[in-house]
């Protein structure tokens, strides 16, 4: 006669998709760590970094900005910009608040891998909700072994918090606004309760990340924003509402952006990229990027063709065969809605990039870097 399973069997057999999720975060989160540690020797290396921690130990100061020296360009540190007798970083405020945490708490080496746990976390959460169980552990999986995320993970980067922002945007949206007819909320009721909790959770996530990759947090928001519209036209009363209240928030954060140039620079429209390269901008034309005809189409696509040419060895590792599963993904998921709208935020961010002049093959493509999920 067999034994009935213990409690404790049961427990884990019922939970085990999300134990080993747990344990792939973790994996995840230590994999970063030994990068962290043993690449990076837990030091910034490019300019980039310097100046996020530059900035992260002004904010614990206390200060936004500081008084330049007497001789600026004898005490030259990278992107940070000296302005009207002022020194500042020209990167939003949202990324260097989260390292200046992790300074406060004797962390600044551990941030990027928690945070890369995190986003291990998260990638099985959308998988699981949108697909399937198995499918969120795979992409989990796919994620930790991939080096373009241990790379950047281990980095002093903002692009970590992003891919977390990201998802928690992505996450909370769809639980929030992506609903079948037999799934329409009543109100007072338990289920318009939680769907008013992910939509103050999205609108939170897309802001933050407004205040820490800008124009990222557009490209991100791209896709949802078609979403929104279709949904404006279908759905009742009650989801316009909430729609009504995620855009005001959205737009309170980007008053907040532009209340941060103000106050750094006396001018809301005056973005501090431009004050260490007056071309660093966003667009095509003359004046736009370093060569004399501008930003270019031409330069556009030979940008995006080096930036995916490094994407193919860095992704999973898998030389140039890194994108070999993509068109079979894409094919299984033509009748997902969900699914397909998680895929587009990696092409979206890949043609929102084409508008910047200068591409990203250091620490792989990282301006892709925040539609991780999108591609795992």
């Amino acid at each position: 006669m067999n034994n009935p399973p213990s409690r404790i069997s049961q427990l884990l057999r019922s939970h085990r998709g999300g134990i080993i999720a747990f344990l792939l975060a973790i994996t995840g989160f230590l994999a970063s760590a030994f990068v962290t540690q043993r690449v990076f020797e837990a030091i910034p290396h490019i300019e980039d970094e310097i100046a996020y921690v530059w900035q992260a130990e002004a904010l614990i100061e206390g200060h936004l900005k500081v008084a330049s020296p007497p001789q600026p360009k004898s005490f030259l540190v990278p992107f940070v910009v000296d302005y009207q007798g002022e020194r500042f970083s020209k990167y939003p405020p949202g990324w260097p608040v989260v390292l200046a945490l992790g300074i406060l708490s004797g962390l600044r080496a551990w941030v990027n891998p928690l945070l890369a746990g995190l986003g291990v976390w998260l990638t099985y959460q959308l998988g699981k909700r949108f697909f399937s169980h198995l499918v969120g552990l795979l992409a989990a999986a796919l994620t930790v072994t991939s080096p373009f995320f241990l790379m950047n993970s281990g980095s002093l980067l903002s692009h970590p918090f992003g891919l977390v922002l990201s998802s928690i945007f992505a996450l909370g949206w769809l639980e929030a606004f992506w609903q079948n007819k037999a799934e329409e909320p009543v109100a007072g009721l338990p289920g318009a309760r939680r769907r008013w909790g992910y939509t103050v959770i999205a609108a939170l996530a897309l802001g933050s990340l407004i205040l820490t990759r800008p124009f990222t947090a557009l490209a991100v928001a791209l896709p949802f924003a078609i979403h929104g519209l279709v949904i404006v036209f279908r759905a009742d009363r009650a989801i316009r509402i909430r729609l009504l209240v995620f855009c005001l928030l959205a737009i309170l954060f980007i008053g907040l952006y532009f209340l941060w140039q103000y106050m750094l620079t006396g001018d809301a429209l005056l973005n501090p990229y431009t004050l260490w390269w007056p071309y660093d901008r966003i667009g095509f034309g003359p004046g736009i990027g370093h060569t004399p005809t501008g930003h270019t189409l031409q330069l556009a696509w030979i940008n995006t063709r080096f930036s995916l040419q490094g994407g193919s060895s860095d992704l999973f590792g898998w030389g140039k065969f890194s994108w070999v599963l993509l068109p079979f993904g894409i094919w299984t998921t033509r009748r997902n809605l969900k699914g397909l709208l998680l895929g587009s935020v990696v092409l979206s961010l890949v043609l929102a990039y084409m508008a910047y002049w200068i591409g990203a093959t250091l620490f792989g493509p990282r301006y892709y870097y925040e539609g991780l999920y999108s591609l795992t």
